[in-house]
């Protein structure tokens, strides 16, 4: 394939931590040894060793003008966007939706959307209340306007392209569907799993991370690594305190790589309410940590609960059920060689589903669309 000039458009930086920025950095770094990458965030440059362009920041809106705070976003983007940039790539691959006016506006040559997370659905359980219709509303109309612009429309798993083809309109469109994973080095046995749990995700409301307290509270004996960054911890630190069980989460942080404390857990506790692919549970069961679900149900579309086979490769399970959660969870720690069944057969789904190269499925994807340009 001939090297193309590609510009990848995203609110996030190579710094920053989270899946989404996971696959941003993993593709451009594989494209990068071949293709002109051009990066344009709203973060500082990281150092990857190709351009990285940062943004004019964005102020977020005061008083009443917070309900138009997607389309205020968008509207700057617009306004700030050098269209040069645009104008010199073959491909844009826009991630986030906020770009799909200054992409109007810069008539690029081709685009892809690489969908990350339907961020319609994303905000509908991310944000309590009116604020929820007010911003699904918008991206809903910032989606739509970016997968008419797109050539191509690439997303995480089936559930995410479902989600996309009703609020992006996308029902009589193509989806593509590229599962993010990327090769890794074989994962040894950890010797010695010291945490029974581990819980990893940014502290927003989607991922449901004060799910926990009442689990841990009806786990007497159980210990907790936190591992995460985003909104003010100190709403869910009161949390634990007040239910008195804050000194047996290990209050991590923010880490770059989250496997150590994989390694040290038995269980991966993932309570999110909404996930298009769920990397971390992919990237638990890839080390034999056995992960406990969110099922699908009312209140939750959760992609991550596909990755598991209840009772064989995971636990799928009602996190709004606290005391049947616990009861669940509390049976597998007491059964050792049905943990270890388990653990053993998350390895294997989570090898099986290792064997698609995410990087290479996007390359093929460049050349069909240069190809149809």
């Amino acid at each position: 394939m001939s090297a193309r000039r590609v510009l990848f458009l995203n609110n996030q930086g190579l710094a920053a931590v989270g899946g989404g920025v996971s696959i941003l950095r993993a593709l451009t770094a594989n494209l990068a040894q071949d293709h002109e990458i051009t990066l344009a965030t709203d973060d500082p440059p990281s150092g990857a060793g190709f351009a990285e362009h940062q943004l004019p920041r964005f102020a977020p809106p005061h008083g009443l003008f917070w309900r138009f705070k997607p389309w205020l976003k968008a509207r700057h983007l617009a306004r700030t966007l050098d269209p040069a940039l645009v104008r010199h790539a073959d491909v844009v691959v826009a991630l986030d939706p906020h770009f799909a006016p200054a992409l109007a506006a810069a008539r690029p040559r081709r685009v892809i959307h690489l969908s990350l997370s339907c961020v319609t659905r994303q905000e509908w359980f991310g944000n309590p209340g009116s604020t929820a219709w007010w911003y699904a509303a918008q991206y809903a109309l910032l989606e739509r306007r970016l997968a008419r612009q797109a050539s191509a429309v690439v997303v995480a798993s089936t559930l995410h392209a479902r989600e996309m083809a009703r609020f992006a309109g996308l029902r009589d469109r193509p989806v593509q569907v590229f599962s993010p994973v990327f090769p890794v080095t074989a994962a040894s046995t950890p010797p010695n799993r010291r945490t029974e749990l581990v819980a990893i995700g940014r502290i927003t409301p989607v991922k449901n991370l004060p799910a926990l307290i009442p689990l841990l509270r009806r786990l007497p004996e159980a210990r907790l690594a936190l591992l995460g960054e985003g909104d003010d911890p100190a709403p869910l630190q009161r949390l634990a305190q007040e239910a008195g069980v804050a000194d047996r989460i290990d209050w991590v942080g923010a880490v770059d790589d989250p496997t150590p404390w994989i390694d040290r857990a038995a269980l991966l506790l993932h309570p999110s309410r909404y996930e298009s692919f769920g990397m971390v549970v992919q990237e638990a069961m890839r080390r034999g940590t056995v992960p406990v679900v969110f099922a699908q149900g009312r209140g939750r579309r959760n992609a991550a609960a596909e990755l598991v086979t209840h009772g064989e490769s995971g636990l799928l399970v009602d996190y709004d059920d606290p005391d049947a959660t616990a009861a669940a969870i509390r049976a597998l720690l007491d059964d050792p060689a049905r943990l270890a069944a388990m653990s053993g057969q998350a390895r294997e789904a989570a090898a099986r589903r290792d064997r698609f190269d995410y990087a290479a499925s996007f390359r093929d994807l460049l050349t069909q669309v240069g190809q149809a340009a």
